[in-house]
């Protein structure tokens, strides 16, 4: 939508990547009995293609699996929908996104997902709260939650768009049924409830903190633009309407060079080197950052390639744009125009921070000032671990651990930036949770808990995927992960078996296995121990069905942990 209510939809409801990955196991799931060998096969396919980023051919594998299945393959059509939404050919997506609903059958959670997506894409291409696919948008939503009332996404989306439509009323009466509802996204909760307060908020949505470094070792985040109009052009060089993009973000550079403005580019390429050739050939002289582990797309919830956000001077988000089209050049120039227009009467950008000793993008921060922090580090030697040919060795834990060996595992990098993330967000939001006990200058004690090993076919995504995590803790008890498993249901997961002891190699762990109560592409199975009496060492497995949860679980009985 390209006026306020466009703007203000900051969340575009899309079910990502991550289902397209478990279209494959869904059909496996129901077997013989609806697909076809060859059908399995073209999706398999598929989903080895994503994670090299090679959408296109992805998108013609599954077009292949519809075709065997003689046009009955609802899974197929929901993750071609996807794929339209990354490749920005939105036009495709609303059309496969109807089929995948036509054709769900008793499905009704995958007719809902599918709903939603058109709802959202409708949303993304209306000109206005006023425009017919607005409209369209808002039915689509309401005959969403009419198959499936648990769908907690589409209630919000709608709420923000009654916001949009100023019909606040309704939206505070969605917004507070999302906030009640048992599958509420604790990440929305705080916004739902401050548009739930002034719903003019929900018109003028204000960007969360971030901040990162980009390919040139310049610091970009949100305090340091403060008082420039600012184009954020998410990309990659896989994604052909990207690289047609280029002239455009080229001459936007050049036409508002020496102006309170700035143009920088958010890639989702797989990796610098392919990066840095292709801004090289292709002379893209603005800042340019590589969102490895796809935080920044994350923060500013992207769903397709190309995207653009314009921030306003306040750091507000006011335009965005899913996908290229022949008015993209116009607009964003219109757009850039209306906002450098605008007088601004805030404080400077704050040039005087040092830059992050790890770079890597700070999420929302309360309103009111968080207490003083005295976070416990972490020894330095437990994050030395090293994974090579399928196993993960870490000699301060004495611990091995036999994972997929086909599965990259996360580079150092990529852990000390999700680590640092983390921190930035406790302290941000006061650390409540995490607190362990009160320091006499009135500093809240909090423990530490490091992720130092994830392997995953595709580390963008996280499913599936196997993490350890090294946390603070003298024991672990039953009630202790009992009060983990009832947290895990206020973020909108189903216990699918309650936390109970299991032995692996002579050492006592807890096991509890959970899925996502919405999106059912999303099952969990947790290990917990306790080493030396001072770390919990948790590994944590997720996969795309029950199914591969299991497969991937019985890798637990490779965990192997010599220290007492």
């Amino acid at each position: 939508m390209r006026t306020a209510a466009r703007q203000t939809t900051q969340h575009l409801a899309l079910i990502a990547i991550a289902t397209i990955v478990a279209v494959g196991a869904d059909a496996r799931r129901s077997g013989a009995q609806d697909q076809s060998q060859q059908v399995t096969d073209a999706i398999d396919r598929a989903n080895d293609l994503i994670p090299h980023r090679h959408m296109q051919e992805a998108l013609d594998a599954l077009r292949e699996a519809d075709r065997l299945s003689n046009h009955t393959c609802a899974e197929c059509y929901l993750g071609m929908a996807n794929l339209d939404c990354q490749l920005g050919d939105l036009p495709a997506a609303l059309d496969d996104a109807r089929h995948a609903e036509q054709t769900a059958g008793d499905n009704p959670v995958l007719a809902s997902q599918a709903l939603t997506l058109r709802a959202a894409v409708l949303l993304a291409t209306a000109s206005g709260p006023n425009d017919e696919k607005a409209k369209e948008s808002e039915g689509e939503y309401h005959e969403a939650l009419s198959l499936n009332p648990k769908n907690s996404l589409a209630r919000f989306e709608l709420g923000v768009l009654l916001f949009a439509e100023q019909r606040d009323p309704e939206g505070v009466a969605e917004l507070k049924a999302y906030v009640s509802g048992p599958f509420a996204n604790p990440r929305y909760v705080d916004r739902a409830n401050r548009f739930i307060a002034d719903p003019s908020r929900a018109r003028a949505l204000a960007s969360d903190d971030f901040s990162f470094s980009t390919l040139d070792g310049r610091q970009i985040s949100k305090a340091g633009l403060r008082g420039k109009v600012v184009l954020l052009d998410f990309w990659g060089s896989w994604c052909p309407p990207c690289r047609e993009s280029v002239p455009i973000m080229a001459g936007l550079h050049k036409k508002f060079q020496g102006r309170d403005f700035e143009l920088v580019g958010i890639s989702s390429d797989a990796d610098e080197e392919t990066l840095r050739s292709f801004t090289s050939a292709n002379h893209m002289t603005w800042p340019e950052f590589l969102d490895t582990d796809g935080q920044i797309s994350g923060l500013f919830e992207v769903k397709g390639f190309p995207s653009y956000v314009i921030l306003g001077r306040g750091g507000t988000i006011e335009y965005r744009q899913l996908g290229l089209d022949g008015d993209t050049a116009e607009h964003l120039e219109s757009i850039i125009k209306r906002e450098l227009a605008k007088t601004y009467t805030g404080p400077p950008p704050d040039l005087s921070a040092a830059p992050a000793a790890h770079p890597a993008p700070a999420l929302v921060a309360a309103a009111a000032p968080p207490p003083a922090l005295d976070i416990v580090v972490p020894p330095d030697d437990v994050e030395n671990g090293d994974a090579d040919n399928g196993v993960y060795r870490n000699a301060f834990l004495s611990l091995a651990y036999k994972y997929p060996a086909a599965w990259p595992a996360a580079t150092a990098e990529m852990l000390d930036q999700f680590n640092h993330s983390r921190t930035v967000q406790l302290r941000s939001r006061g650390a409540i949770d995490a607190i362990e006990s009160t320091e006499p200058n009135g500093a809240l004690r909090v423990a530490f808990s490091e992720l130092v090993f994830e392997a995953s076919p595709d580390l963008r995504r996280h499913i599936p995927s196997v993490q350890i995590t090294v946390a603070q803790g003298d024991s672990l008890t039953l009630e202790f992960v009992q009060k983990e498993a009832a947290d895990l249901k206020t973020q909108g997961m189903t216990i699918l078996a309650p936390p109970a002891p299991v032995t692996i190699a002579q050492r006592q762990f807890f096991r509890t296995d959970a899925q996502s109560a919405e999106l059912e592409s999303d099952h969990i199975a947790r290990f917990e121990t306790i080493v030396s009496e001072r770390y919990r060492v948790t590994l944590e497995i997720r996969a795309s069905s029950k199914r591969e949860l299991d497969q991937l679980a019985s890798s637990a009985q490779s965990l192997v942990i010599s220290k007492p």
